[in-house]
């Protein structure tokens, strides 16, 4: 059995895979399920350098007869069912969200100080625009290194046996108790000193204003088209309510704090990425290679 696989459905985020992949490939996540919600479904071609690591599953329309909320819990639900008896850990995290090891190398390390636990809940450190009308040229974690500067809410890395269902893309129906945050204390929703401090996720939620007005055109995933769009989402279904978000949000509280940290993987991940014949431009403005 292998220690811990990654589930994502995704769309539109082509630019960015192979350095999420690569990132979180360095840090020891075993296999990659990444489901293609994109009606031209490109990623079982674009994704042939990782090949060894990930499997592409079609999903755009291929989910309609099954149960749940929405096409990412679904995708989640089906991740879990055929693949989660080969892993101890699986984790449902977006293509917009790195996992970030403060104390630890690899994730294997980190996930060993939790042997009676059956979920660990990751807060996000959501990263604004940074300024950006285009997408950066070079890395996003080299490159975007101004957030929020408290926590927000969570991804989860579960054991996929302790998964009675997966409703929400943040945490799981667990079959027992034994759900806990990254310092192994017993969850709950307040925010305190070093809740952050060994690991979170770092969710890089706008990466250029003009990324982020794709929004509505791309479709959320997250959003049930059989029910009532939540008052708390209705944002993502308009221009003109986009740009408000961006505005009221982004621009107004994503940007206020300095966090270079990612910054110290960029050497590695630009090296991988050469050597699978992929070239990017650092985040100072330069080719690397």
């Amino acid at each position: 059995m292998q220690t811990i696989c990654l589930a994502a459905i995704l769309r539109d985020e082509e630019p960015f895979l192979d350095e999420w992949l690569v990132y979180h490939k360095m840090i020891g996540i075993d296999h990659f399920f990444l489901y293609d919600d994109a009606p031209e479904l490109p990623l079982q071609k674009l994704l042939q350098p990782h090949a060894d690591y990930v499997t592409v599953i079609p999903w755009h329309f291929m989910h309609e007869e099954r149960p749940g909320r929405n096409r990412q819990t679904k995708a989640y639900n089906h991740a879990v069912e055929q693949y989660g008896a080969g892993f101890e850990w699986i984790t449902f995290i977006d293509g917009d969200e790195f996992i970030v090891l403060r104390e630890h190398e690899n994730i294997k390390d980190f996930l060993t100080g939790f042997p009676a636990a059956a979920s660990i809940v990751l807060h996000w450190h959501v990263f604004g625009h940074n300024g950006y009308y285009d997408d950066p040229p070079g890395l996003i974690t080299a490159s975007l290194i101004r957030r929020k500067e408290t926590p927000g809410n969570v991804k989860s890395i579960t054991r996929p046996e302790a998964i009675l269902d997966v409703r929400t893309a943040h945490t799981c129906v667990l079959k027992y108790d034994g759900l806990v945050d990254a310092n192994n204390k017993s969850y709950d929703t307040g925010i305190y000193e070093g809740i952050s401090a060994v690991a979170h996720i770092n969710h890089y939620q706008c990466r250029s204003f003009k990324r982020w007005m794709r929004r509505p055109g791309r479709g959320e995933v997250s959003i049930d088209v059989m029910q009532p769009v939540p008052d708390t989402e209705t944002w993502r279904m308009t221009d003109d309510a986009c740009l408000r978000q961006f505005v009221t949000t982004v621009a107004f509280d994503k940007n206020e704090m300095t966090d270079t940290y990612m910054q110290k993987y960029a050497a590695e991940i630009l090296y991988k990425l050469m050597k699978m014949g992929i070239k990017k431009v650092t985040y100072h403005g330069t080719t690397n290679y």
